[in-house]
């Protein structure tokens, strides 16, 4: 029988159950991890599906040692075992995927963390760097004695690569798919992005599956670019349209669109709360005028109180469905899910 493996997987907090419905997708359960932003996964083999993960920040390996101190990680035996685990992650890639490698630990400056991250770099023919290290090596004190954790990926799972253009407060790719998740489009959904910024939210529910329509709506001068080029980069350009609608009087029938979608402005890196305290009653009521019977919205926004407000005096046109508070960049955004009455 193969031994046990033993994985970390680290997402947004406040975005567990999406985790764990992708990783029962994939035939997994996970039990609770050592923080509320990761969970645990003990498995015989090498789960390729780990590194598909959409909903997750990053996927580690977890080596345990039971050594009392760091230094003895040097040993022939220890650092043998590190070696083989960092081969592996090599392997479940194309060659020439890693070029750099990084140590994460307390006092990673130390003579002891210096070499064994210069003996670690030497046996697996990349090249030791202080900052932003493709295969990416954690240590930390552990229940058992010390714990190593290697990335199985060169880049964290929530840099998409078809993120080619970036703007200032652009929607982290695994909100968004959860996002998207709670959208729940069909093929006979006509789908309205609202402030699609750089079109990171548009991207991730297309790529769930095909829709009847998507359009993707800003007024900032280059969002549109930004978009297409993301859209581009994804291989989906064909499948919906960028166009620059003011979102509070769209050009579009009454109850015209089936799903709204929306990463609302913070009103810090994006606009300023005075400007959302006109804005948003606003776009609520235009959003509302477009939409179907029935029709979902799905609002992601830091200004929860404001938009509490406003919805509260719209209950006789949106019923509140779910609400999510996820942590992000040191944020506590909600994802409300909203139904037109």
């Amino acid at each position: 029988m193969s031994p046990e493996l033993h994985y970390e997987i680290e997402f947004l907090p406040g975005m567990g159950n999406f985790v764990r419905d992708e990783l029962h997708q994939s035939g997994y359960a996970a039990e609770p991890g050592p923080h509320a932003g990761a969970m645990v996964l003990r498995t015989a083999d090498h789960p390729r599906a780990l590194l598909k993960l959409r909903s997750a920040i990053a996927v580690s390996e977890v080596l345990t040692f039971a050594v009392p101190r760091p230094k003895a990680l040097l040993g022939h035996q220890y650092c043998t075992a590190i070696q083989a685990t960092l081969a592996d992650v090599l392997g479940l890639h194309p060659s020439g995927s890693f070029q750099t490698l990084r140590l994460n630990a307390a006092g990673d400056d130390s003579s002891v963390m210096l070499r064994l991250r210069e003996t670690l770099a030497q046996a697996v023919r990349l090249t030791p760097v202080e900052d932003e290290g493709d295969l990416l090596l954690r240590i930390r004190r552990g229940a058992g004695g010390w714990e190593v954790l290697v990335r199985l990926t060169p880049r964290p799972l929530g840099t998409r690569a078809w993120r080619i253009c970036n703007r200032p407060g652009a929607l982290n790719g695994t909100l968004a798919y959860a996002m998207a998740r709670l959208a729940d489009a069909t093929v006979r959904d006509r789908v309205l992005n609202l402030c699609c910024g750089s079109g990171t939210l548009l991207v991730e529910l297309l790529l769930l599956g095909n829709v009847a329509s998507a359009v993707g709506c800003d007024t900032a001068p280059d969002a549109l670019p930004c978009a297409l080029d993301n859209l581009h980069a994804a291989r989906i350009t064909h499948r919906a349209q960028i166009t620059a609608w003011d979102v509070t009087a769209l050009p579009l029938d009454d109850a015209s669109v089936d799903i709204i979608i929306a990463d609302l402005p913070f009103g810090q890196l994006v606009g300023t709360h005075q400007i959302n305290l006109g804005l948003y009653p606003r776009l609520i009521d235009e959003a509302a005028r477009v939409a179907t019977s029935g029709a979902r919205a799905v609002l992601l926004t830091h200004e929860v109180r404001l938009l509490d407000r406003v919805l509260a005096d719209r209950q006789d046109v949106w019923l509140r469905e779910e609400t999510i508070a996820v942590q992000s960049g040191g944020m506590t955004p909600r994802i409300v899910v909203l139904r037109r009455v």
